[in-house]
């Protein structure tokens, strides 16, 4: 059985603009999973074949198992610190605001 947090092999069978759908072997009876792009990185994605390809296998973690449907949500970024945003690369603020912008149009 799939565990939430589980790490598990999942095999990619199709990626759609909004996912990966992907297979994993549970008591051997395949289940159906997605690795939604959210899921992917947390920086911008613009083509999830950047990152998987169709037919490849890849750890991922378990962030839900819906028993009743057999369906995974499945995370890629999880297993990657690479692909986590840090405090390092996040927007600083200043504390200036908008004073420099409004100096600049008077």
């Amino acid at each position: 059985m799939v565990e939430k947090g589980q790490k598990i092999i999942a095999k990619v069978t199709a990626i759609v603009n909004y996912g990966a759908f992907c297979e994993i072997i549970d008591d051997e009876q395949p289940v159906k999973g997605l690795i939604h792009i959210s899921e992917i990185s947390d920086f911008y994605v613009k083509s999830i074949s950047d990152y998987l390809e169709t037919g490849m296998e890849y750890e991922v973690q378990v962030i839900d198992f819906l028993e009743d449907k057999k369906q995974v949500k499945l995370s890629y970024k999880a297993l990657r610190p690479e692909l986590l945003k840090t405090e390092d690369s996040k927007i600083k603020e200043t504390t200036n605001g908008f004073d420099n912008l409004k100096r600049s149009v008077k």
